[in-house]
């Protein structure tokens, strides 16, 4: 087999795309491959013999010069600049340059090679605005961002997050996020981060009470997001003080609470009174007509009895709406009452189970959560068609829990039989959130509705 013959070094230089010039000490150049072409338009013929300094903008003069002094002073150049090509083109180019020495160890010559990072610097250009604007729009978002590890160590911390809990990003970065959670969310999944795994924190908007670094305690949204980092597990919260929106809230129950009361004293002494006159004026008519024998008095009777049983009636209706004193009743007995006052306007079942007695000394929690019974039974019996109803009072793993069953037609069919969809289920919900709880609604097994509502507790 013949030996095969070796190619020549010039032609395999003449054949690679890289730019390979060589030059003398004063920058004039002596050699010229393809690669230089085809990156800076310039054939050999336009370079050879011509200072090397053409493909440097006017602006790079001096840098041209100051490499080349480098260059005779036997260092090696390295860098990334613009260039210009032979059509005035401004490119990036990637250069290495190093002198050739003679037999005495003296520069004699320079050789270079270069590539064309255009496109590598036009991603670079297009990553750094992007990650400006992303930046821009992190500092300038109304909600607080914070990263965090798998330990729950603070990463990152936007200017809002800053706003919302009083410290800076030096300040907070390397703090555990569970110093910005307050009781009595402590021991809350936010704090056990084996729970972002089971996704049980991830993806889920929740509501918990935070903590300021003056140590004050504000209701805030938060929701957590799962972003792989570089083969690392870290996680986005995001966070919206909702101060003013419970503010309001508590406001339009304030204001609700004070209709319904108003409602309730003008049924008691405006109606109730009016159907009390009533009630006497027919029954001393009926009691006339039968003593002096005349026809009509069983009639009168009849109607003396229906409107005696309206005022009955109209009585347990404002009993139900006016306020309703925890303090001397207890929650216990007015859920029982409530009960038997169900029982007594819609003639159906309605229970009461407790384990034990709770005692709740927080007059506001125990009418919110009175409230939130009054308002699920209404909608099991008008809109569930219910006639058996279990009211629950029961602590449970630091958390009172209230829940209203019913045996209705099930909550998703009763809702899209409603005509229209009232404000009672987002009133549920904002007297739940104002006792920093939870409000619920599900169907069990075996179709009942099921309206849970849990709220700490640590009586």
């Amino acid at each position: 087999m013949p030996k095969q013959e070796r190619p020549d070094s010039r032609e395999v230089l003449e054949h690679i795309s890289q730019c390979v010039i060589t030059t003398d000490l004063n920058g004039i150049v002596t050699y010229w491959n393809r690669g230089c072409e085809q990156i800076f338009g310039y054939d050999r013929m336009e370079m050879i013999n011509k200072s090397l300094s053409k493909i440097y903008p006017f602006v790079a003069e001096e840098q041209f010069h100051h490499d080349l002094e480098m260059l005779r002073s036997g260092e090696e150049v390295r860098g990334q600049w613009k260039s210009i090509t032979k059509y005035g083109e401004i490119i990036w180019i990637d250069v290495h340059a190093k002198p050739l020495f003679d037999k005495q160890g003296n520069p004699k010559a320079v050789i270079a090679s270069a590539h064309d990072i255009g496109p590598l610097k036009a991603v670079e250009k297009e990553l750094e605005e992007s990650k400006a604007q992303a930046q821009a729009i992190l500092e300038t978002t109304v909600d607080g961002i914070i990263t965090i590890d798998k330990y729950g160590e603070i990463m990152s911390f936007n200017y809002s997050a800053s706003r919302i809990f009083g410290y800076s990003e030096d300040e907070a970065t390397g703090i555990n996020i569970k110093n910005l959670v307050a009781e009595p969310h402590g021991k809350d999944p936010i704090n056990h981060l084996d729970k972002y795994q089971s996704n049980e924190v991830v993806g889920y908007r929740r509501e918990l009470s935070g903590k300021r670094k003056n140590g004050s305690v504000f209701p805030m949204e938060l929701s957590v997001s799962e972003v792989d980092w570089e083969g690392s597990q870290i996680y986005t919260v995001v966070v919206n003080d909702i101060s003013d929106r419970r503010q309001l809230e508590k406001e339009i129950l304030r204001i609700s609470e004070e209709e319904r009361r108003s409602l309730g004293q003008d049924l008691h002494d405006g109606l109730g009174q009016m159907l009390t006159g009533i009630y006497l004026i027919s029954k001393n008519l009926a009691q006339k007509l039968e003593t002096n024998d005349l026809p009509g008095h069983k009639e009168i009777q009849e109607i003396s009895d229906m409107v005696k049983e309206a005022d009955e009636y109209a009585k347990v209706l404002a009993r139900g709406l006016v306020y309703v004193d925890m303090k001397k009743e207890g929650l216990n007995a007015a859920l029982k009452q409530l009960a038997g006052q169900v029982e007594k306007l819609f003639n159906i079942t309605c229970s009461v189970n407790m384990k034990e007695d709770i005692n709740i000394n927080n007059d506001m929690q125990g009418m919110h959560l009175y409230r939130i019974a009054q308002e699920s039974i209404s909608n099991a019996v008008k809109h569930g068609k219910a006639n058996n109803i279990e009211i629950g009072l029961n602590k449970k793993n630091g958390s009172l829990q209230l829940s209203i069953k019913d045996n209705g037609i099930g909550f998703a069919k009763s809702q899209e039989e409603k005509k229209e969809s009232g404000m009672g289920i987002h009133i549920m919900r904002y007297r739940a959130n104002m006792l920093s709880g939870r409000l619920e609604i599900f169907e069990t097994g075996d179709q009942k509705t099921n309206v849970v509502c849990s709220i700490p507790f640590n009586n």
